[in-house]
């Protein structure tokens, strides 16, 4: 029988051998799972970090914007950057309101019918495609008189400029574009004014593909340059009879649909040296203001207009259906007209007699006294 030999020197090699496998084996696991565990952590701080981080308008480089509220031009109606208009029919003095805002910020007043116009505006473009270089001067002078009595400092009159000629189809230096760029290059705009939108626009004002197209042009400069742009524009036929309404827009919806804002100019029921000026859009507004109309009075003389009060919009249509004015002033305006006085001396006569009625009302109610005499011979006959 073969004697069983002991080794002791060889069982210990091999013990210690297992037992430095385990060890290694354990050291690589311990370091593979601190690998996974950076990895993960490497990740959870990417995620955390965000995908976007580097972008300037993501989400929160957004939130830390130091702004509570839209930053207004006119407020609390009118943004900063944007596109807004002025709409109405074509006699209710559209371009009259709109030169006396740009005069107005442009002479540093702060003022504009009860609204505060921000503390940066001072400089505005205005694009007139309807009016000449004479007769604005004239209108701006009657406008500058009044709104300073004559004292202001004509320097700031440098800070308004007028393009009559403008014009986006042609090519080159005295494209409304180029001629725009140029400007705003140079000098920090805070308002420009283009009157009127469908003199500018040559396609079909009932496509929404191409109004929204062109006004997108305006919007980019507007980004571009951190400024207002305002259209006057006008309203469809026959809508000066219905509620001031975004509705009541001439054309596409596209165009109402690209405003921030949106204002409607109408003729006071009954009193034709009186306006309505309403809000019929305004998403950044509160329900509170949107809900009443400003009542404007103006005056021929000067071309200005004057706040005198508000108006829940609701309760316009209802001041339509009476005018107790007119059974007074009716045999006041027999008289004087049998007397051989003009209209315009007729509506001065009747201004002090406290009737506030323009020379087209008192023209139609001497149409009307004549149409009835007419109907009375007639039947007498």
């Amino acid at each position: 029988m073969e004697d069983f030999y002991f080794d002791e020197n060889a069982e210990m090699e091999n013990f210690v051998d297992d037992e430095l496998i385990q060890s290694l084996l354990k050291q690589k696991e311990a370091e593979e799972a601190k690998i996974e565990i950076k990895e993960i952590q490497t990740d959870s701080d990417d995620i955390k970090k965000g995908a976007f981080s580097n972008d300037s308008y993501s989400g929160l480089n957004l939130f830390k914007f130091e702004y509570d509220e839209l930053p207004k031009f006119l407020d609390p109606i009118f943004p900063e950057v944007g596109l807004v208009s002025l709409v109405g029919s074509s006699d209710t003095g559209k371009s009259t309101l709109l030169r006396q805002l740009a005069l107005t910020v442009s002479l540093g007043y702060k003022d504009f019918l009860g609204y505060e116009i921000s503390s940066k505006a001072k400089n505005v473009i205005y694009i007139s495609t309807e009016d000449d270089p004479a007769s604005t001067s004239i209108s701006i002078k009657k406008q500058i008189e009044g709104l300073t009595q004559g004292d202001f400092d004509k320097s700031n009159l440098n800070n308004i400029k007028f393009i009559f000629d403008a014009d986006i189809k042609v090519d080159g230096d005295k494209n409304l574009f180029n001629v725009l760029l140029r400007d705003l290059e140079l000098v920090q705009v805070n308002l420009i004014v283009v009157d009127a939108f469908t003199d500018l626009f040559s396609g079909d004002l009932n496509s929404s593909t191409k109004v929204r197209e062109f006004l997108n042009l305006f919007s980019h400069l507007s980004k571009q340059f951190n400024c207002l742009i305002l259209f006057l524009h006008h309203t469809g036929k026959k809508t000066d009879k219905f509620m001031a309404s975004k509705d009541n827009v001439l054309g596409s919806q596209a165009f109402e649909a690209k405003m921030r804002v949106l204002l409607e100019l109408k003729h006071f029921p009954n009193d034709d040296t009186k306006r309505t000026l309403t809000i019929t859009k305004g998403n950044y507004i509160s329900h509170e203001i949107k809900k009443f109309s400003k009542i404007l009075r103006f005056d021929e003389n000067d071309l200005l207009f004057y706040e005198e009060g508000q108006i829940l919009s609701s309760t316009i249509p209802n001041l339509a259906k009476t005018n107790p004015k007119k059974d007074d002033a009716l045999p006041i305006i027999k008289k004087l007209h049998s007397e051989g006085l003009s209209i315009r001396k007729i509506t001065a006569e009747l201004k002090l007699k406290g009737f506030n009625l323009g020379k087209s009302t008192v023209d139609n109610y001497i149409k009307e006294l004549k149409l009835k005499t007419e109907n009375s011979s007639f039947k007498n006959s």
